[in-house]
């Protein structure tokens, strides 16, 4: 990177995040930013953020452009800080600020909860100020206010700012143990940044060079994903998958859209498929996977649909999350589409548990499932049960029915699971010098998903995903 790593740090008011970013800043020794250091809105009047609220609250009519300036002079600076921490209510979610975000952590604290610290704090500022009958003229104009439109401004943060995180602390925690588990979280991503050129990793070859240049080239922020597949005797490390939001595809995402997949000869009739579906995505991820011919691959992400399974009260369904899109450019006639759901049954790790238990054949050994099995196990216990996300994936034309577990969220390396791994390495026949060279190299990565089950071709496969990390194009000019 040509410039440090800015660390943002979001949550409702009263979550903790200033104290946590104070924390951090004296844990990391690097430089500090805070944005109600810079905003105007709220010496806004009352009547003015009503209406701002009544008009959908845009978070990019805040206008930031000192914040802005600051934070690129405190990233560019010499000597260069190991990163720059950023205390901020909107997180990605206000594009100015959040297209400089390399990683960005959300402390998770109930609104309630907040609400009581954040009174709770104003009550001690007051008392040693020996200011209590002002405390109370301006706890009574707050609670008007807070009833009249501030509480609706909670759920709307969380709906829009937390979904882009990249950690979620637990908010309750103590502080000093928050601060130190937040600190070894951002020492491990400012290692993936550090590793980005390594050459230990195994490089990206040139069939998939091609599609990550033209994601480079919309000189937007991106998230870079690696993974390993294993079965059958063969290990492929030549894969990756880059994360971009669909507005950086430009005024009219469709366009952008077409624009790569035409590059990369993807068939027009799932151009189109892609296309009529992209109007409700979010996010877009371009794949890649090397082997005796490549694949390229993009998938529409439905992130609403998964925020709106895990609102409260609501309806277990079946949900879309992905629709994908697969081929090789030398052989039109090969493009697949597979589907990503969210089953209603798989909902909890014993819902899970029981899902991949239902998908083992009658008879014979299904690795992949037994690794799933075990992975859940030194899961389960790093996060609440909801934040093990589960996927079935079905694939037209092919015998394929896999899986995919998502345990991002539970904070393990790879390194933490490598039992599972070696013994299904040992079920595929992967020689285990292979092996041993794989982990030594990936060990230290964050684990991220898991798919498995039974491929296209009618065999068990398993995928491990790992270490997604920020990176940002490197411009058109």
């Amino acid at each position: 990177m040509k410039r440090a790593p800015i660390v943002a740090i979001s949550g409702h008011p009263g979550s903790g995040k200033t104290s946590l970013t104070k924390a951090l800043q004296q844990r990391l020794g690097v430089p500090a930013l805070h944005y109600d250091d810079y905003e105007t809105m709220t010496a806004s009047s009352a009547e003015k953020v009503r209406d701002w609220i009544g008009r959908g609250s845009n978070y990019d009519e805040i206008m930031l452009e000192p914040l802005v300036r600051e934070l690129i002079r405190l990233a560019e600076a010499t000597p260069r800080p190991k990163c720059v921490l950023f205390d901020t209510l909107l997180g990605r979610a206000h594009r100015a600020t959040g297209e400089l975000i390399d990683t960005l952590i959300w402390v998770d604290t109930p609104a309630d909860i907040a609400l009581a610290r954040k009174l709770g704090e104003a009550a001690a500022k007051a008392r040693k100020a020996g200011q209590a009958p002002a405390f109370v003229e301006w706890l009574e104009f707050y609670m008007a206010q807070y009833t009249g439109f501030i509480a609706d401004t909670y759920p709307l943060q969380r709906e829009r700012v937390r979904p882009g995180a990249d950690i979620v602390m637990d908010g309750r925690a103590p502080p000093q143990r928050l601060a130190d588990e937040a600190a070894a979280a951002i020492r491990q991503r400012l290692d993936l940044f550090a590793a980005a050129g390594d050459p230990k990793r195994t490089p990206i070859k040139t069939q998939g060079q091609r599609m990550l240049s033209l994601i480079e080239a919309l000189d937007c922020p991106f998230g870079l994903e690696r993974s390993v597949k294993l079965g059958a005797g063969a290990v492929n490390e030549d894969r990756f998958l880059a994360i971009v939001h669909k507005d950086s595809l430009g005024g009219q995402p469709d366009a952008g859209l077409r624009r790569i997949a035409r590059e990369l000869a993807m068939p027009e009739a799932m151009l189109d498929l892609l296309c009529r579906h992209l109007h409700e995505a979010e996010i877009v991820h371009f794949g890649y996977e090397g082997g005796k011919a490549g694949l390229y691959k993009i998938y529409a992400e439905f992130s609403g649909r998964v925020r709106r399974g895990l609102a409260k009260g609501a309806k277990p369904a079946n949900e879309l999350v992905h629709l994908a899109v697969k081929w090789r450019p030398d052989d039109p006639g090969s493009a697949r589409v597979s589907r990503y759901v969210w089953p209603a049954e798989a909902r909890g790790v014993e819902a899970i548990q029981r899902r991949l238990e239902a998908m083992r054949p009658a008879e014979g050994a299904f690795a992949s499932v037994d690794a799933a099995l075990a992975m859940i196990e030194a899961a389960r216990h790093r996060c609440p049960d909801e934040r093990i996300f589960f996927m079935e994936v079905e694939e037209e034309g092919s015998p394929r029915r896999s899986f995919d577990i998502n345990f991002y969220s539970a904070g393990l390396r790879v390194a933490a699971v490598e039992g599972a791994v070696r013994r299904m390495a040992d079920t595929y026949a992967i020689a285990p010098s292979g092996l041993d060279d794989l982990l030594s190299r990936i060990g230290g990565e964050p684990l991220g998903h898991l798919s498995g089950g039974m491929g296209g071709d009618g065999r068990d496969f398993a995928t491990l995903y790992f270490g997604a990390a920020a990176r940002r194009g490197a411009g058109r000019g």
